[in-house]
């Protein structure tokens, strides 16, 4: 097949969990089929393409709005546009760059890739399309509103509103719109009822995240990963070591924590002020982390997406504990690949079992092989390719000839 990625970031580096999908998919795709991408010039290294030219075909790069008028629809958003990552992605050059390439050459599936690339979509386009909206903004935020202050719940309700408007009108055009997990597609399938939704799970590289012999494990090291600033995240660690991690202190004395992950916000840089918990803030590797670490806890109260974290750390055969909300992308069996648990007690009493051993060998060796069999990235583009086939199965209308367009 011929394929057409447009993304709104160059996806090699990787530097968002979005370009991450994008990156591995088009790496893996490309083995069988030919795949073009457009995408935004990186503004810090316009002519840095990465590894892409190895797996893309044709890579067309569209210089981004100049910071002015980037800043003048920002201002004009709260009108027009349902978030601010869709006004900063505003840009009539990108638009004309997709319709001058859908309108001059023929493409099995198009996909545009996260929520600010849906309005470059062409009106008049009746080719296969997909929309890969991974997780379902507006669902997400409306779960967060308990995580915000009072005082700024008004106008997230007001966002959500227009998510919802957005999302409405969007997904209607396009022949899949598809998310990282099937109760996300669900969910959402059922707030707009004109989507046609699927999923196509997320993936891990299961080479670069492995078990390391090398690298010993530290007694009573327990690690929480992820990005600090994420509120969802900064929940999580507030709710852990206010609640969970004293209650894991009192019953094994060798426990210690460490909150590994970038710009750490006020709320967690204040927990090493305790020395059994270490802040390290912005790291090369996460690696080496889950490589000494005798348990990986997800304590997310979020329930979106897949938490990637969780993958990593399976994937290093390092034991999970997780909520409920950390597992609702993932899928595992409790007690079979991984823990779940979300009251204090049981969560702490699942911990201080894996610190003192009790059946870590048998959930390392299982939470890995579970990660291989169901999240490796070829598994992910596998069944993207599955959506592919559907979709041109299905009949469509003539494309508009070019000389109507420009």
């Amino acid at each position: 097949m011929k394929l057409l990625f447009v993304a709104p970031n160059l996806p090699d580096p990787p530097v968002t969990g979005s370009a991450l999908i994008t990156l591995n998919h088009i790496r893996h795709l490309s083995i069988r089929h030919t795949v073009d991408l457009i995408s935004f010039r990186d503004r810090k290294k316009p002519n840095n393409l990465g590894n892409l030219p190895r797996w893309c075909n044709d890579i067309e790069l569209v210089t981004r709005p100049p910071r002015w008028r980037v800043l003048f629809n920002m201002l004009g958003r709260m009108t027009r546009d349902p978030h601010e990552e869709v006004s900063r992605a505003r840009s009539a050059s990108m638009s004309e760059a997709v319709h001058r390439r859908l309108a001059n050459a023929t493409y099995d599936v198009v996909l545009f890739q996260t929520l600010q690339s849906a309005q470059f979509r062409p009106d008049w386009y009746r080719g296969p399309t997909i929309w890969s909206l991974e997780e379902p903004l507006a669902l997400k935020t409306q779960r967060m509103l308990p995580m915000y202050p009072w005082y700024s719940r008004a106008l997230h309700r007001s966002r959500i509103d227009r998510l919802e408007r957005y999302d409405r009108q969007q997904a209607a055009q396009f022949g899949r719109v598809t998310f990282v997990n099937q109760k996300d597609a669900v969910e959402f399938g059922r707030m707009v009822l004109d989507a046609c939704t699927d999923w196509v799970p997320h993936g891990i590289d299961d080479e670069t995240y492995r078990p390391c012999e090398e690298i010993a494990r530290r007694n009573g090291m327990i690690v929480i990963t992820g990005n600090m600033f994420h509120v969802p995240n900064v929940d999580a660690v507030e709710f852990f070591c206010r609640d969970v991690f004293p209650l894991v202190c009192q019953q094994e004395p060798s426990a210690n924590l460490w909150l590994v992950g970038s710009r750490p916000a006020k709320q967690v840089r204040k927990w090493a002020k305790n020395s059994r918990i270490k802040v390290t803030g912005s790291v090369p590797d996460m690696r080496p982390y889950l490589h000494q670490a005798m348990v990986s806890v997800c304590p997310v109260r979020l329930k979106i997406g897949t938490q990637t974290k969780i993958l990593e750390a399976l994937a290093c055969a390092t034991p999970v504990v997780t909520t409920s909300a950390g597992n609702h992308g993932i899928g595992a069996s409790s007690g079979e690949q991984l823990y779940v648990a979300d009251e204090p007690v049981e969560l702490s009493n699942r911990i201080v079992g894996l610190l003192k051993g009790e059946r870590w060998h048998e959930l390392s060796q299982s939470g890995r092989r579970f990660v291989e069999s169901n999240f490796a990235w070829s598994k992910s583009a596998q069944k993207l390719e599955q959506i592919f086939e559907q979709l041109t199965t299905t009949p469509t209308r003539e494309r508009v000839p070019t000389e109507k367009l420009f």
